[in-house]
C-alpha cells in the first residue's frame, strides 16, 4: 500500500440515503449551503447519497476507533466506462479530479497537473470514480467519520480490462488487490457526513467544474 502526504485536493462527503440499483446519476448538486453526491453501498452495489454541509469541519477530528472507511475507485481516462456512471466525472465534481501521482497505465496529465497544484507530469487522468462505502443496515461498517482511501488499478488491471467495468462491492476491490489488478493508496483524508435520502440529491442543482 502507498502513501500519499499530501492531498490536493479537498473532499467533502457525507451519508447515506440509498436508491434500487447501482448508480446511473453522476456528479455533486447544490442544496441550501450543502452538497449532495452519489455513492454505491459496497456489499450489494446499490446506489446511496452523500451530503456534506459547505462549512463542515475538515479533517474530522473522530476518535481512529470511530472512523469507517471510503474506497474511491478511479478509472483512467482511457476506460471505455460511460463516464455517465459514475458518481463523479473531473467537469462534475469537485474533488481528486486527477491522481495527484503519476500511475503506471493511466494517462500522464503534463502540463494540465499544474492547475492542480502539482508538478507537471506529477498527475494521472481519470475518467472519473466511485465513492465505495458501507452502511449498517446492509452489514457494512458505517461510522460518522470517514477515511478514504483510493483504488488504483495496475497495468495487469488494464490490460485485463478491469478498468472497463465498475467494481460496484468490496469483494470485488479486496479480489482485484489480491489478484494484483489494482493496489490501495493511503490518504490523509477524513471527514464527517450527514444521511440523506435520494429525494434530496434530485432536488439539488446540478454542479459543474
Amino acid at each position: 500500500m502507498r502513501n500519499i502526504g499530501v492531498l490536493a485536493f479537498a473532499f467533502f462527503v457525507g451519508l447515506i440515503g440509498f436508491s434500487s440499483a447501482a448508480s446511473a446519476q453522476s456528479g455533486q448538486v447544490a442544496l441550501g449551503r450543502a452538497t449532495v453526491e452519489p455513492a454505491v453501498d459496497y456489499t450489494n452495489g446499490a446506489t446511496l447519497f452523500l451530503l456534506t454541509p459547505d462549512k463542515a469541519p475538515f479533517p474530522s477530528n473522530a476518535n481512529p476507533h470511530a472512523v469507517a472507511p471510503l474506497y474511491l475507485v478511479t478509472y483512467p481516462a482511457t476506460s471505455t466506462l460511460s463516464p455517465s456512471l459514475l458518481n463523479c466525472q473531473p467537469t462534475n465534481c469537485d474533488h481528486v479530479n486527477v491522481l495527484p501521482f503519476p500511475a503506471p497505465g493511466y494517462p500522464n496529465g503534463g502540463a494540465a497537473c499544474t492547475q492542480y497544484g502539482l508538478p507537471a507530469n506529477g498527475c494521472a487522468l481519470l475518467l472519473g470514480h466511485d465513492h465505495l462505502v458501507g452502511i449498517a443496515r446492509t452489514g457494512g461498517d458505517f461510522n460518522v467519520a470517514w477515511h478514504v482511501t483510493l483504488v488504483v488499478f495496475t497495468p495487469q488491471g488494464i490490460s485485463h480490462g478491469l478498468a472497463n467495468t465498475r467494481a460496484l462491492t468490496l469483494n470485488q476491490v479486496s479480489a482485484m488487490v489480491t489478484n494484483g489488478d489494482a493496489f490501495m493508496v493511503d490518504t490523509p483524508i477524513t471527514f464527517n457526513c450527514s444521511a440523506v435520502s435520494a429525494a434530496v440529491y434530485q432536488r439539488g442543482t446540478p454542479l459543474s467544474f
